[in-house]
């Protein structure tokens, strides 16, 4: 069975060695044990920071509880029964560890009774309640292409899981489906609604929607945004095959809108968007002339709350010095484009704009090459208030890629990103900070002298004005430890 849930509170797995920084507190160095990967940080408070560790197959789990020195103190083992563990939620300050069920048929290689349940974790005890949560109903699965995913609304206060079945798969398009399964939930996980909707243009047989992202709003209402493939299901194409398209979809059948950039026959990729503090869409993306995998540029897109009308609609060429910044060249050919750029995260600002940062795909041989950083900041009306490019060399085994991406956050007007430059013993960790008017500062806050504890950037959580909670993993994920980074005065 094929079954793929991601669930966008994961955060951590887990990483050698520096010498002290009073910018840098790390916790003692722990062997991996039952355990083998950090999966997130559950809690952080007077009382110190508690993380939530899996095992390789996310049937067992550990709450570790450390000081506020990082000094560890206890470990908790939060599971009785080995379920299929799959993420955690947390919501209206209440926290739940959700687990698949399903029995194999394979006698006629399906899956029955498959559903999907949340449990609370108690926090005074650290221990799972006695009831389980029903969120999915129990039903038979036919077909070996199933995915899922849930989504928080901005508030806390609604709850979205989803999922679908697809009739099979084709290389390069995930998702590819009609129909998909809509629930909603308050903060309590009563259902408020769930609709099975058809996102096909012509309601046919054939599967021409390519699924993206999921997000609900604060009124429970979902926003779903998609492929619609032409005539031909593929992006390895030299013409352009689908149009991006953001459907909104209420309780009621009459509940139901979709929205097309209507900028232009490009080859849109590495789309996504979110709801602004007023409840306004932001869409935003990548566009080229020639391919998929290839950027021409960016576009910009607002949509407003009640989602009668687009408030702004720009769109950004890249200057021939960032393209060749891009694909490290010093002169480029006039239809140049940067190349295979994967947006890897987004960020709102305090004045209403966004900041986005990509980085180079990998590509299909052994090595795992992540060389480039691309980030950019859009204003409140959709101008590129900067751009930056970062190299980031990194030419890794596929295997290494968890220490291989890059964080990001904002603070007031300064952007920061944190990364590797590379993971032997003339490697680092560095972090970036950008001002409003993109100028930059580079600091390297952690050297490797060998690889037992590797920085894991996407496992990585900002905590307050001053302060991120790390992950540093042995590459080997035989032995971690914690740190507590100080990014102000790493930046004093």
């Amino acid at each position: 069975m094929y079954i793929l849930l991601l669930f966008t509170s994961f955060i951590i797995y887990s990483t050698n060695v520096i010498v002290a920084q009073d910018y840098l507190m790390k916790s003692q160095l722990r062997e991996s044990g039952k355990t083998s990967k950090t999966h997130t940080l559950l809690n952080f408070d007077s009382t110190g920071f508690f993380a939530l560790r899996f095992n390789k197959q996310m049937n067992y789990a550990e709450v570790e509880h450390y000081d506020t020195d990082l000094t560890f103190i206890k470990s908790y083992v939060l599971t009785k029964k080995r379920r299929k563990y799959i993420g955690v939620i947390n919501i209206a300050n209440k926290m739940y560890l959700l687990y698949f069920r399903y029995i194999v048929n394979k006698q006629e290689n399906t899956h029955d009774k498959v559903s999907l349940y949340a449990k609370q974790i108690k926090t005074d005890h650290f221990c799972l309640a006695e009831d389980s949560i029903e969120l999915i109903k129990p039903f038979r699965m036919t077909s070996n292409y199933y995915r899922g995913n849930f989504a928080v609304s901005p508030d806390n206060s609604k709850i979205l899981v989803y999922d679908y079945e697809e009739d099979g798969d084709i290389d390069q398009i995930r998702g590819l489906t009609n129909k998909i399964k809509l629930r909603v939930f308050n903060s309590e996980f009563k259902m408020l609604w769930n609709r099975t909707v058809n996102l096909s243009p012509d309601g046919g047989a054939t599967r021409k929607v390519s699924i993206k992202k999921l997000r609900v709003n604060n009124k429970g209402e979902v926003a779903i945004l998609t492929d619609i493939f032409r005539d031909h299901r593929s992006y390895s194409l030299r013409t352009v095959t689908a149009d991006p398209t953001l459907f909104f979809v209420g309780k009621q059948k009459s509940d139901f809108s979709l929205f097309k950039p209507n900028l232009g026959d490009y080859f849109f990729n590495q789309i996504n968007f979110t709801f602004d503090t007023k409840g306004n869409i932001l869409w935003f993306g990548f566009y080229s002339n020639q391919k998929y995998y290839q950027q021409a540029g960016v576009f910009y897109i607002k949509i407003n709350s009640e989602r009668t009308k687009v408030l702004i609609k720009k769109q950004h060429k890249f200057s021939e010095k960032l393209i060749a910044e891009l694909i490290n060249k010093k002169r480029i050919k006039q239809k140049m484009e940067a190349r295979s750029y994967k947006l890897v995260h987004w960020q709102l600002t305090e004045d209403g704009g966004v900041v986005l940062s990509a980085e180079m795909q990998p590509s299909s041989s052994y090595n795992f090459r992540s060389n480039d950083i691309l980030a950019l900041r859009f204003s409140s009306d959709g101008e590129i208030q900067w751009t930056n490019h970062i190299f980031k060399n990194g030419n890794q085994p596929r295997k290494q890629k968890v220490f291989l991406s890059h964080y990001l956050f904002t603070q007031s007007d300064n952007s920061y990103l944190f990364f590797n430059k590379g993971l032997y013993s003339d490697g680092y960790a560095s972090a970036i900070q950008i001002d409003s008017m993109g100028n930059k500062k580079q600091r390297k806050f952690y050297t490797y002298q060998n690889q037992q504890e590797l920085f894991c950037p996407l496992l990585s959580f900002k905590l307050t004005d001053t302060n991120i909670f790390l992950c540093l993993q042995d590459r080997y994920f035989s032995s971690y430890k914690f740190a507590l980074l100080d990014f102000k005065k790493l930046f004093d």
